[in-house]
C-alpha cells in the first residue's frame, strides 16, 4: 500500500510538472509534453506487443512498439497545414500505410513464408499499433490544438482535464469501493472491482471535471475559452461524467486482455502498479472521448 501511494505521487508530480511546462516560451513545453507522451506510447506499445505474443500471436515486435513516432511524424508534417478533422484522417491514412510497411518488412524477412502468416504478423501488428499507441496519440493532438481553437491555453486545459477525470476516478473508485464494498462490478473480468467503486468513480470523474471548470473560470491564463466557445459548468459536468465512464470501460477492456493473456500485470516499471498500461489504461479511453468532444467543440 505504501509502495502504491508513494509511485501514484511520483507519478503526478511527474505529470503535473510536464503539464505546467507548457507554459514555457517558444512551444518549449509543448515538445516536453510530446516527448512525455511519446515515452507513454513507446513502453505501452511494447508492453502490448509482449501481452500478444504471450497469446501466442506472430507479430513484429519493434515496429508495434515504434508507431508512436511515425504517427508523431505524420502529426508533425500535418500542424497547421490542415484542418483539425483533416489531420485526423490523415493519420488514419499513416496507420493503413504502415499495415503495408509491416507486411512488406516481413516479408523481405521471409520470402518463402506462406503469405497469410505475413498477413496475420502485420494485423497482429497493426492491432498492437491501434490500442494503445493510436488512442494515446491523440493526446499529441490535443497538445497541438491552441492553433486551431483560436485560444491560448485550451490544450493545456483540456490535458489537465484527461488527467483530472482519469486520476480522480481511479482514487475515488479504489477508496469508496475499498470502504464500502458490496457487489462486483465484473466478477469475471476483474473481480476486485465492485459496483460501489464504480460510483465513486463517477463521482471523482465529475469532480476532476468541475476543479478543470473553476481553474479555468478563475484563472487568467484561461480566460476566453468559456466565452469563445459557450462551454458552461454542465459542459464540464457532462465531460466527467462520460469522461470517467469511459476511463472505468478501459479499465476493464484491459482487464479482459490480461485475463485472456492470463497475466496479472502488463509490466513492472511501476512499483505496486504494474507497467504502463497497468497505470494508463483508463486515461486511454478518455482521452479518445475528450479528443471527440473537442472535435465537435470546435466544428
Amino acid at each position: 500500500m505504501k509502495q502504491r501511494t508513494i509511485t501514484s505521487v511520483f507519478i503526478v508530480l511527474i505529470t503535473l510538472l510536464v503539464v505546467i511546462s507548457k507554459f514555457l516560451p517558444y512551444s518549449i513545453g509543448e515538445y516536453i509534453f510530446d516527448i512525455f507522451v511519446l515515452f507513454i506510447v513507446i513502453v505501452s506499445g511494447f508492453e502490448i506487443c509482449n501481452v500478444l505474443e504471450k497469446m501466442n500471436r506472430r507479430i513484429n515486435k519493434f515496429l508495434g512498439t515504434m508507431y508512436g513516432v511515425f504517427n508523431y511524424l505524420v502529426l508533425i508534417l500535418c500542424l497547421n497545414k490542415f484542418d483539425f478533422p483533416v489531420i485526423l484522417c490523415i493519420e488514419f491514412a499513416g496507420l493503413l500505410a504502415y499495415f503495408v510497411i509491416v507486411l512488406l518488412v516481413e516479408y523481405i524477412k521471409d520470402s518463402k513464408a506462406p503469405f497469410k502468416q505475413h498477413f496475420t504478423t502485420a494485423a497482429n501488428t497493426i492491432l498492437a499499433c491501434m490500442y494503445p499507441s493510436f488512442l494515446l496519440c491523440l493526446m499529441l493532438n490535443i497538445n497541438h490544438i491552441d492553433y486551431y481553437a483560436g485560444v491560448d491555453n485550451f490544450s493545456m486545459a483540456f490535458l489537465i482535464m484527461i488527467f483530472a477525470i482519469t486520476m480522480l476516478t481511479d482514487t475515488f473508485a479504489y477508496l469508496v469501493g475499498s470502504t464500502l464494498r458490496g457487489p462486483k462490478l465484473a466478477p469475471k473480468i476483474s473481480p476486485n472491482k465492485t459496483i460501489s467503486g464504480a460510483i465513486g468513480g463517477l463521482i471523482g470523474g465529475v469532480a476532476g471535471s468541475m476543479l478543470v471548470y473553476l481553474l479555468v473560470l478563475k484563472a487568467p491564463a484561461f480566460a476566453g475559452i468559456l466565452d469563445l466557445h459557450s462551454l458552461t459548468w454542465w459542459h464540464f459536468l457532462l465531460i466527467g461524467l462520460f469522461g470517467s465512464i469511459f476511463g472505468q470501460i478501459g479499465d476493464l477492456f484491459e482487464s479482459k486482455i490480461k485475463r485472456n493473456a492470463n497475466i496479472k500485470d502488463t509490466g513492472n516499471l511501476f512499483p505496486g502498479h504494474g507497467g504502463m498500461l497497468d497505470r494508463y489504461d483508463a486515461m486511454i479511453f478518455v482521452a479518445t472521448f475528450v479528443y471527440i468532444v473537442i472535435s465537435l467543440i470546435l466544428l
